[in-house]
């Protein structure tokens, strides 16, 4: 039994090398995985060479509201709730716990 067994994960910035890698042993240990990335060939080359039914992607800008409501929206038809966001994708400015993380942060405007 894995610790991740029948957990969704969503991993922003999935395509890149540590989103590959975590993918890699999100899988390992039992998860269903949602890559979520810019680039939509990018994603295609990560699900491909992660080789699981169990590994979906979709290109998606985390920073557009639009964008995210798509690939939770996605992940939820394909797999079920989300258990876990691995929030990978490249991140600037604030670091705070997500409770008091500032909204316009996440939608874009600086913060």
């Amino acid at each position: 039994m894995g610790l991740l067994d029948n957990k969704v994960c969503v991993i922003t910035g999935g395509a890149g090398s540590v989103g590959l890698a975590s993918a890699r042993l999100f899988l390992d240990e039992g998860a269903k995985v949602m890559l979520v990335d810019l680039d939509d060939t990018a994603i295609a080359r990560a699900v491909a060479d992660l080789a699981s039914p169990h590994v979906d992607g979709v290109a998606a800008d985390v920073s557009q509201a639009a964008a995210t409501r798509h690939y939770v929206e996605r992940t939820v038809a394909r797999f079920g709730a989300i258990d876990v966001l691995f929030s990978n994708a490249a991140n600037q400015g604030v670091v705070a716990p997500v409770t008091e993380y500032p909204e316009d942060a996440w939608l874009g405007g600086a913060a």
